[in-house]
């Protein structure tokens, strides 16, 4: 079942063993197209690891871009919500003074 990789050859990246597999035992999936791999070129299947990894490490730097830009807000939010509690805390201090 498990077939090794020819001695100099290099092993078939992930993207390329799935898109055989589908493309044999259920050749109207649409499950790489939603992925963004379109199953119906061959030969984009067959691109090398390197393009594969590079578009893998473009879209990992992507995503750890948009992590910090939703933590930045997070903490963005927090100092939003902790000067607006002091706004508030500030404004019931003037209206008790007012109200003596």
């Amino acid at each position: 079942m498990e077939q090794g990789v020819p001695e100099g050859g290099e092993p078939k990246n992930v993207a390329a063993v799935v898109a055989d597999i589908l493309t044999k035992e259920c050749p109207s999936s649409t499950f790489l197209q939603n992925v963004g791999l379109d199953s119906s070129s061959k030969k984009k299947f067959n691109r090398s690891a390197s393009a594969l990894d590079a578009h893998v490490q473009e879209l990992e730097y992507k995503l750890e871009r948009e992590r910090q830009a939703s933590e930045l807000m997070r903490e963005e939010l927090v100092e939003v919500k902790k000067k607006s509690e002091e706004t508030e805390a500030a404004r019931a201090a003037e209206y008790q003074l007012l109200l003596q």
